[in-house]
């Protein structure tokens, strides 16, 4: 028994989800060939399917000989209705292969804790596991959705102390009339045991703006002027403690 390939009918629907279908999921990137309720006729659909075929080939075949990298994310990391799939351009690829995450530093947002990776590991699935060491030297696993994506618990050390930074920074701002009141108040300050600065410690601690974790018993880097003018006060560093700034640092200019 033949088909008559000069025979026509009506066709409903996508016709690529007939043909180019795995999974429940189209394999056809942004194509769609919709005939719905139209006449279709089956020697043109039969050069249509052949040709979509074709590209598929070439497409796959490219794709294994430069040895292009795809990254799948599972929509249940990104929160999305489809996994994402993305395919690593040249320059990407090259990125990737000549830098590594391990030795890294990477801070925890929730705790203000710092970790350190030390193994990458693929698993069965394609799923990505860095294993990193704690403060108190625990060796802990963490999935891949934890450092980069929507969900990521742990950022970059140097990014997450410049916040930091930029979080007392807005906290100085706010509270600056109150602290040059205490200068003008407290001619005499105490001054560290190196000598380098004028320490005060607040009787209230000031609450850092956005709430944000910071480590305690660390100096932090400001510097913010105070013009008492006849010297000047620079606010060096502050020192936190539970998240509150309970200690400023200055050094005196004179003239």
């Amino acid at each position: 028994m033949g088909f008559d390939l000069e025979a026509a009918g009506e066709s409903f629907g996508d016709i690529n989800d007939i043909f180019f279908k795995k999974g429940g999921k189209s394999i056809v990137q942004n194509q769609s060939v919709q005939h719905d309720g139209e006449k279709v006729n089956l020697k043109e659909l039969s050069k249509q399917v052949a040709e979509t075929s074709k590209e598929l080939t070439k497409e796959a075949r490219n794709s294994s000989q430069s040895g292009a990298t795809v990254i799948n994310i599972s929509k249940d990391v990104i929160d999305g209705e489809e996994d994402l799939r993305i395919v690593l351009e040249e320059q990407e690829e090259r990125r990737m292969r000549t830098t590594s995450v391990r030795n890294k530093h990477f801070i925890d947002i929730n705790t203000g804790e710092m970790v350190v990776i030390v193994e990458k590991t693929e698993m069965y699935n394609g799923v990505n596991l860095y294993t990193a060491k704690k403060e108190d030297g625990k060796l802990m696993t963490y999935p891949r959705s934890l450092f980069v994506g929507k969900s990521k618990q742990f950022v970059p050390k140097e990014f997450y102390i410049r916040e930091a930074e930029r979080a007392i920074e807005d906290t100085i701002e706010k509270f600056h009339q109150e602290i040059k009141s205490i200068l003008e108040q407290n001619r005499t300050l105490e001054e560290t045991s190196d000598g380098l600065f004028l320490e005060y410690l607040l009787d209230t601690p000031l609450d850092i703006i956005g709430g944000m974790v910071v480590p305690d018993k660390t100096q932090i880097p400001v510097k913010r002027l105070f013009d008492m003018e006849y010297k000047i006060m620079m606010l060096e560093n502050v020192i936190c403690l539970d998240n509150k700034i309970a200690s400023l640092l200055f050094v005196d200019v004179w003239f």
